[in-house]
């Protein structure tokens, strides 16, 4: 991990393969559910199970995010391979066979702060090495570092097998002061007559 080529392949390379050249498998429908339910504040974890990066991430999630807004333009942080990244709600769903969105157990004051703090890392670079700090940041690192009281009660746990403590996405999807808010996989299509 700790070689220019390691580097090269993490940022240049394994977030291009997709082992099909075909869409995922979000609609449109879904997305509208989800956009309809999310809100500032709240965490996204996403996976698409044709993407390479899932297979080498251990657990049920591949990604997380943060929904910042809902004003069409700047509306998730994100940490991906081109480090900080602004994007919509529409990037992440349709990037993404599945889509979680999870809310903080937060007070008012404490979401705006939350949100506020996650802006703040703009321009912070990709952390490929996964070790917890904030002068770099993974995906989940970038959701862990916004929560500077501890309020989520994130898991550290060594899913990935690093040796040392690592916050990963399906650690988010553990933590213990997070309320479920909705689920791709579980959505049903509404008829509209």
């Amino acid at each position: 991990m700790q070689t220019s080529f390691y580097a090269w392949l993490v940022k240049k390379i394994i977030p291009y393969i997709r082992f099909t050249t075909y869409y995922t498998s979000m609609r449109g429908w879904k997305y509208h559910q989800v956009y309809d339910a999310i809100q500032p504040g709240d965490i996204i974890l996403t996976t698409d199970k044709r993407k390479l990066t899932t297979f080498l991430i251990p657990g049920e999630w591949a990604h997380a995010a943060v929904c910042v807004s809902k004003n069409k333009t700047f509306e998730v942080a994100e940490m991906t391979h081109t480090d900080y990244t602004k994007s919509t709600i529409a990037d992440v769903c349709f990037e993404a066979d599945r889509v979680r969105v999870l809310r903080g157990k937060f007070s008012p004051a404490y979401r705006t702060r939350f949100i506020n703090k996650c802006k703040s890392f703009e321009g912070v670079p990709y952390d490929d090495q996964f070790e917890l700090g904030i002068k770099a940041l993974s995906c989940s690192e970038l959701v862990w570092a916004s929560d500077t009281e501890g309020v989520l009660g994130l898991s550290l746990k060594d899913v990935a097998g690093l040796g040392r403590d690592y916050i990963s996405p399906t650690g988010i999807a553990k933590a213990k002061n997070v309320d479920f808010v909705i689920d791709s996989s579980n959505l049903v299509e509404r008829v509209v007559t």
